[in-house]
């Protein structure tokens, strides 16, 4: 299993990441909340891990801090929610968040995790409700960087152009987003274009507020 990731981070979009780990690129599944912690592309990078593999895929997903990758497994094990949802839910709301709504049993607020019905949200309060609170709370800052022992020779410097966000391809990893959190393409499409331009300005900020309307 992988425990944690070091290395240069050679791509990110607001669902997934590419760490370069001595010459291989390791491709990450990150909820938001560790989207928002990411350094610029080109710099050092450390991430917690959470290993999937299954009969079709081997999966790494990636998080900034260990609450986020012990809310995550404590998700992921309820029946019903897997993976994807879990890491939607860590997309809508922190560690803390998502504990406190537990402990207040405060199944409405879940309910806006997407593709987390009433039903759902529910079950999380049953099954959770003794787990979550025992966790860590979330660290404020991210992870330190890759010491001295990270070999980062390997990993060719990207130029100052990749740094610059263009807007057409910042709207599709967007779409890709909220696909990967369960939404409709045309959903994506259609709120994305009632974004404002200093929102769309931050994939993060965009992101959080097109989550904000398609929970409502």
């Amino acid at each position: 299993m992988i425990a944690h990731l070091r290395g240069i981070l050679a791509d990110k979009e607001p669902h997934q990441v590419v760490v370069d780990v001595g010459g291989v690129g390791y491709r990450v599944f990150i909820p938001l909340s560790t989207f928002e912690r990411l350094p610029a592309i080109g710099e050092a990078v450390r991430l917690l891990t959470v290993t999937q593999v299954r009969e079709d895929a081997f999966l790494l997903q990636g998080f900034a801090t260990p609450a986020e990758r012990e809310v995550f497994v404590v998700l992921n094990s309820v029946t019903g929610i897997g993976a994807k949802l879990a890491m939607a839910a860590l997309s809508t709301f922190t560690p803390e968040e998502l504990i406190t709504a537990v402990v207040r049993e405060d199944a409405n607020l879940l309910a806006r995790i997407p593709g987390v019905g009433k039903r759902i949200a529910m079950r999380l309060v049953v099954e959770l409700k003794d787990r979550l609170p025992a966790l860590p709370p979330a660290t404020p800052d991210p992870l330190p960087p890759p010491t001295d022992d990270t070999n980062t020779s390997t990993a060719t410097p990207l130029p100052a152009a990749a740094l610059v966000p263009n807007t057409s391809a910042l709207r599709q990893d967007l779409v890709a987003a909220l696909v990967n959190l369960g939404y409709r393409p045309l959903d994506a499409e259609r709120v994305l274009r009632g974004l404002t331009a200093p929102e769309l300005a931050d994939p993060a900020v965009a992101l959080r507020a097109a989550l904000k309307i398609l929970s409502r």
